[in-house]
């Protein structure tokens, strides 16, 4: 036991001189944002993320597929995650190649051009995967509203293809259901 609290005593204090190393680099503009080994490590941390998300996204969409849904890809918030971070990725790329001059100048005329429509385009996916992300937190809201209303019965009964006494037998099996239901809710509720 003594081992590990000390092994905690000596682990704790250099994490500490790291903290205060990565501060003092930071508040010293040393270590910034547009710093190459930053934006190179968010480089790899955006296109494994990508990736996976691609890969989710078609495994959904062939999923639903299966199922005999189709469903485009625009509206599949896995696969647009995942497409915007392989283009935040080659921001990113593009931003170090820019920065450290491993692009010559002589290709800034069309580099720069590139980068912005990258840029542009990586800030239309962005906006379709929050709007696609508002969609679908308002979907089931919408379909537990119509639910609810239906009392989790079907939507056409055939009411039209019953006889008389089918539908005085189907309208006091509903009422006994409804009856049902609000004795429930009582008894939930503490009243009855």
């Amino acid at each position: 036991m003594r081992d590990c609290w000390s092994t905690i005593a000596v682990v704790v204090p250099e994490a500490n001189k790291l903290n205060l190393t990565l501060f003092r680099l930071i508040s010293e503009g040393l270590l910034a944002m547009n710093d190459p080994r930053i934006l190179a490590i968010f480089s790899v941390v955006f296109v494994l993320l990508g990736i996976y998300n691609v890969y989710i996204g078609l495994k959904r969409i062939n999923q639903a597929h299966a199922g005999g849904q189709q469903i485009v890809w625009y509206k599949q918030i896995n696969l647009l995650t995942g497409i915007e971070y392989i283009l935040l990725t080659l921001v990113f790329l593009l931003s170090i190649g820019i920065r450290s001059g491993l692009i010559p100048s002589s290709m800034s005329m069309i580099v720069t051009p590139f980068y912005i429509v990258v840029l542009v385009v990586t800030a239309v996916m962005a906006f379709m995967v929050i709007r696609q992300a508002f969609a679908n937190s308002r979907r089931p809201q919408a379909r537990t509203a119509s639910q609810s209303s239906g009392a989790g019965e079907p939507a056409s009964t055939g009411d039209d293809q019953m006889t008389q006494e089918q539908r005085a037998a189907h309208q006091e099996r509903r009422r006994e259901r409804r009856r049902n239901a609000a004795a429930a809710r009582r008894r939930r509720a503490g009243k009855a």
